[in-house]
């Protein structure tokens, strides 16, 4: 996991420092969808406490300020996730849950763009950030099983297109696929046990706007 960390950091560095001044700044705001697959939540010393949990489709958002050098883009980007819960598997039991899986997130990211068809520019990116994971589930008579949150690290893979309606304004759409580096150490509601989540990831479809300022 950290040479992974450690691979992405140093792309990001070659990619900014590429050219060293700033041909034009941006700002940058966008929403969507996103989806999480099965995460499995592991008790290291009761697996008897360990869970999978199924969360349907849920939302993000994100707001980015930015710098372009030539073909190359860079940008400091914060972003929302938010999921509510399905249903969770206890002991090969499956239970219906409410509550949320949410993630506040902040990202350093780097795009390479291609001006390959005029009023439209194809782009790749890829980012690395550092957040906070919140896990609130509850069976649906109430009874809480976890309420807590934890920091991780983690990084972005990003393949979009920008239509450029004016020299200054833009709208964009894109695809995502997140992924944590490190685990999430999340308490248990009885406030002694604890599980980790490693499978926190998720797929996602963003749509948004982009301000130059030329």
């Amino acid at each position: 996991m950290k040479r992974q960390l450690s691979g992405i950091l140093c792309l990001l560095i070659l990619l900014v420092s590429a050219e060293a001044q700033a041909d034009t700044l941006y700002f940058a705001v966008q929403a969507g969808f996103s989806t999480q697959p099965t995460s499995d939540n592991e008790d290291p010393n009761d697996p008897t406490n360990n869970f999978e949990l199924n969360t349907q489709a849920g939302v993000n958002a994100a707001f980015a300020v930015g710098a372009k050098f030539g073909s190359l883009r860079a940008e400091v980007e914060a972003v929302y996730r938010y999921n509510p819960n399905d249903k969770f598997v206890d002991a090969g039991v499956p239970k219906g849950a409410d509550g949320s899986l949410s993630m506040l997130n902040i990202f350093l990211n780097g795009y390479y763009e291609m001006d390959l068809f005029g009023v439209v520019t194809p782009y790749v990116g890829v980012g690395v950030g550092y957040g906070t994971v919140s896990l609130n589930l509850k069976e649906l008579d109430g009874t809480l099983v976890v309420d807590d949150n934890d920091t991780v690290y983690s990084y972005q893979l990003i393949a979009g297109a920008a239509f450029n309606l004016t020299e200054n304004w833009s709208l964009t759409g894109e695809y995502r696929y997140f992924d944590t580096i490190t685990d999430a150490e999340l308490t248990l509601a009885d406030g002694v046990d604890f599980v980790e989540n490693s499978d926190i990831r998720s797929q996602e479809v963003r749509f948004g706007i982009r301000y130059w300022f030329f």
